[in-house]
């Protein structure tokens, strides 16, 4: 079913609203349940047991079981989750953020604060995002698009923050010039939080394929973060948070630049993000008011004396309103919502530079000193751009009988207002079949739509180039079991194929980034098993396999085929230990084949009508495996004492790849701290 038509959903909608081992035996567990019920997958609260698509829970516990600092550490141990990294502790390269790649999507991860959106010009920064503000992060595989709107092509990470602070001080350091401090406190209504995080200088940790005395080295991040909470009554909340991070990346040049003559270049960034909730929830009714920003400033800088300067202020904002009502009917529940969008994007850039005079005869460029003769140029560029974006969601779930629902979804989105005149449309659809074998176990299977619009960055960097939405179709079959309430499994086969996925091409001759249209594709299957234990060993294992391809076609037309794209094969492992005032947790994360390919589209050639086509080019990068150790002592009831260990083995893996660059993970690193609690 590649198609579904709009009369097909929107009339049934209408008519609807008229077993394995274990290595503890069960009765030497303390209580210590598995997460029942889950709210991302339906928007309302659902037995995950009874939900037609792949979720993953990490509560508090599994959460701190990782060790992380920030919510992107601790993802790298999802299922079917890969990551993209650039510097240490999942910082980023100003707009060249840190991502988390669902089944093979790039571009196709939705980031959502308690259901609101906060993907801001394809970034998410969810290494900003503390550990300590978490209550707990739902991941739901698979495209979420017909729920959630534009950008859920891959999947949806839903973090839901606490409701209420806890009363506790932290402090913490380690080597590379790490320092961590939390301050938090609950005061009646009122929760307050603040967090300060700083990493110092890690050197070498990427480099460029053509040169490899070209590298990168980082110094950050640095991150303050405020967070509060305030509870007006049992159904009005606000939620408000305030992060700013710094980091400077410093780039070594020794072969060759744009410039001709550039030994060093400091680049500083500074990204301040505002998140803004305004929630009432009451009797199956909800609404919630958002407002998110994200201000990134970049300074460009030559080490030596000056001779470069690059200043380029970006800020994106988007603020709307979310609306739904779930309604509970004899045997099916209907849920209808519709949302609001003003989505905002401003750039200021302006650079200067001086220009070198170069020895034709030798091709050596030369400095003003020695005789080369000195140039100045300014270039500035603004940006500023706006649409609105709307759309209307329906969900009906209806039990057939005893053992047998099925679910209908639907959504119809639009925007007004677009800066290039080009509004887009677009109507998602989705069938569900969940068919109970027992009360903790089911089989499913859905079929359903996505899209994903361009951003408004997108489209004013490509300077008015139409660039098509994506368009994806998704197929899943699943079982669940929840064996008791230690153990569970899990397995899911899918299939999905993006048409006009939006992907960033490196410009050879200006140097700029450029966005073009391709297609992707990818068939695989995941399983996952857990025991979680209050007293002894616990474990978590999943593996996934998958075939994920890119079709690119150039500016051209020209095809040139199906290639392998990303990776094929993830296996993530956690072993925890629980006995009397000790805590202890092991994860690890392997990730292989990983390719890439490269198209040259510069070298074309127009002979006449006919046109040479460009150059391909595919590589790939190594096997990854992340791992991390973390020892808590509870020494008294309000102190406790512990220890993380990243990249344990000390391996200098590559955690991001292009055609053009690798960047490596951070080599063995360690935090020790305390924390009181009163």
């Amino acid at each position: 079913m590649k198609k579904m038509t709009k009369a097909m959903l929107m009339t049934a909608l209408i008519l609807g609203s008229v077993s394995m081992g274990t290595a503890v035996e069960a009765n030497e567990l303390n209580t210590f349940a598995l997460d029942e019920y889950v709210v991302t997958a339906t928007r309302y609260e659902k037995k995950a047991v009874d939900v037609a698509a792949s979720v993953e829970v990490f509560d508090q516990e599994r959460l701190q079981a990782t060790g992380a600092s920030n919510l992107y550490e601790a993802m790298q141990y999802g299922t079917g989750l890969l990551v993209n990294q650039y510097g240490s502790g999942g910082s980023s390269m100003g707009n060249m953020t840190s991502k988390i790649v669902i089944r093979g999507n790039t571009n196709g991860t939705l980031v959502l604060v308690n259901g609101m959106p906060i993907n801001l010009r394809g970034t998410y920064d969810l290494n900003d995002i503390p550990i300590e503000n978490i209550e707990r992060v739902e991941i739901v595989r698979g495209g979420g698009s017909v729920l959630y709107g534009s950008d859920a092509t891959g999947g949806v990470i839903n973090i839901i923050t606490k409701k209420e602070r806890q009363n506790f001080v932290k402090a913490a350091v380690g080597n590379f010039g790490q320092q961590e401090y939390v301050a938090s406190v609950q005061a009646d209504k009122l929760g307050f939080s603040y967090k300060y995080s700083k990493w110092g200088s890690v050197n070498d940790m990427g480099w460029n394929k053509s040169d490899k005395l070209f590298d990168r080295s980082w110094k950050g991040p640095e991150n303050n973060n405020f967070d509060l909470t305030y509870k007006f009554n049992d159904r009005l909340s606000l939620m408000a948070s305030h992060n700013e991070s710094k980091y400077n990346y410093l780039t070594t040049f020794t072969k060759s630049t744009r410039m001709g003559f550039t030994p060093a270049n400091d680049t500083k960034q500074e990204v301040k993000r505002n998140n803004i909730q305004l929630t009432y929830q009451d009797n199956g009714f909800k609404a919630t008011a958002y407002y998110v920003d994200r201000d990134r400033e970049k300074y460009g800088n030559l080490l030596e004396d000056g001779r470069f300067y690059n200043h380029d202020d970006e800020l994106s904002k988007n603020y709307g309103l979310d609306v739904q009502k779930s309604i509970d009917m004899k045997d099916a529940t209907f849920l209808i919502g519709a949302t609001y969008q003003s989505e905002n994007y401003k750039s200021e850039e302006e650079s200067q530079a001086y220009k070198y005079e170069s020895d034709t005869s030798t091709k050596i460029v030369k400095d003003p000193d020695e005789g080369g003769v000195e140039g100045y140029t300014t270039d500035s560029t603004k940006g500023n751009q706006s649409r609105d974006n709307y759309s209307i969601y329906m969900q009906y779930d209806k039990k057939l009988s005893k053992a047998n629902s099925i679910i209908l979804s639907a959504r119809e989105s639009w925007t007004n207002n677009s800066p290039t005149g080009d509004e887009f449309d677009n109507f998602s659809g989705q069938v569900q079949f969940i068919h109970k074998l027992n009360d903790n176990e089911s089989l499913y299977a859905s079929a359903g739509q996505s899209f994903k619009m361009p951003t408004l960055y997108q489209n004013y960097r490509n300077q008015g180039a139409d660039l098509e939405p994506q368009e994806g179709t998704h197929y899943e079959i699943g079982w669940k079991k929840d064996i008791d309430d230690n153990r569970s499994l899990r397995v899911a086969l899918f299939d999905y194929e993006v048409e006009n996925n939006i992907s960033a091409k490196a410009n050879e001759e200006t140097h700029e980034w450029e966005y073009t249209n391709e297609n992707i594709k990818n068939t695989g299957i995941e399983a996952e098993y857990a025991l979680v234990s209050a007293k002894g060993f616990g474990y978590n294992v999943s593996a996934s396999y998958g075939n994920p391809k890119a079709q690119s076609i150039d500016k051209y037309g020209y095809d040139f085929g199906w290639q392998k794209d990303n990776n094929k094969f993830e296996l993530k492992a956690g072993l925890t230990y629980r006995m009397d005032k000790w805590k202890a947790a092991m994860n690890a994360a392997y990730v292989s084949g990983r390719h890439g390919f490269k198209t040259t589209s510069a070298k074309y050639k127009d002979n006449g009508s006919l046109k040479t086509p460009a150059s391909l080019s595919t590589f790939d990068a190594k096997a990854y495996l992340l791992t991390n150790l973390n020892i808590e002592y509870q020494a008294q009831k309000d102190l406790s004492f512990f220890a993380t260990i990243n990249n344990i083995f000390d391996r200098d893996d590559v955690v991001f790849y292009s055609d053009s660059a690798e960047y490596y993970c951070t080599p063995v690193n360690f935090l020790i701290g305390m924390k009181y609690s009163f």
